[in-house]
């Protein structure tokens, strides 16, 4: 069996995973979710690669939203990896940053709501949150993820890549149908560069692991297997 370590992405903490972690579980899966300061993607990086230092292998790591910026960093040169799971997430190469990985693809309607603070951290309003972020998830579900949102680094968009671990290790993506957050086009292209293997979430939002979490856990399982 292997162990499932999960990584969220910005604005968002390791309760994002709470749906899809039973299903691991159920599996036969050890499942741990790290809890990211989202003060910088260095320091998230960081985290995370502490957490795949004390698992002993295989480790599928799965990475939301930014992370998937932050696992393509983490589980470079990490020997325990057998595969990674990029669900609805940015997918850089190196040299690249989110933000120059998505510029041919435009810019959603969300992207002009988020709000950064005097600390230069960003979130999305929390009434309009569940309107973007989570717009297929139930009604009081999407409000408790509003109120529990991570502020996060603003300059996360800007955070050039380095060697990316999914030149290194078998993929799997999950593209969002309907995600308001990254453009569906950008999964798309990413999941094609790397050669994942791609489950499309059919009518799913970002917040595809809390809307549909059979689907994500079995993306996981699969690579997993």
């Amino acid at each position: 069996m292997s162990t499932i370590l999960l990584v969220h992405g910005a604005i968002a903490d390791g309760s994002s995973w709470s749906r899809v972690i039973p299903l691991l579980q159920a599996a036969g899966h050890e499942a741990v979710a790290v809890q990211q300061p989202l003060s910088s993607i260095p320091d998230d990086v960081a985290k995370v690669r502490s957490a795949l230092d004390r698992l002993a292998g295989p480790v599928v790591i799965v990475g939301h939203s930014f992370g998937g910026v932050v696992i393509t960093q983490a589980a470079h040169d990490a020997p325990n990896v057998s595969a990674l799971v990029y669900v609805a997430a940015f997918a850089p190469d190196e040299g690249e940053s989110a933000q120059s990985l998505g510029e041919p693809f435009g810019q959603l309607e969300s992207a002009s709501h988020f709000k950064i603070d005097k600390q230069g951290r960003f979130t999305l309003p929390q009434d309009l949150f569940p309107t973007y972020f989570c717009p297929d998830v139930e009604p009081q579900q999407a409000k408790v993820m509003a109120a529990v949102q991570g502020p996060s680094d603003a300059a996360r968009f800007g955070f050039v890549s380095g060697p990316p671990a999914w030149r290194e290790h078998p993929t799997h993506f999950v593209v969002s149908e309907n995600d308001q957050i990254i453009p569906p086009a950008l999964e798309h292209f990413c999941a094609e560069r790397m050669g994942a293997k791609t489950t499309v979430a059919v009518g799913a939002s970002h917040s595809v692991m809390v809307s549909q979490p059979q689907v994500v856990a079995q993306a996981i399982l699969e690579a997993a297997r």
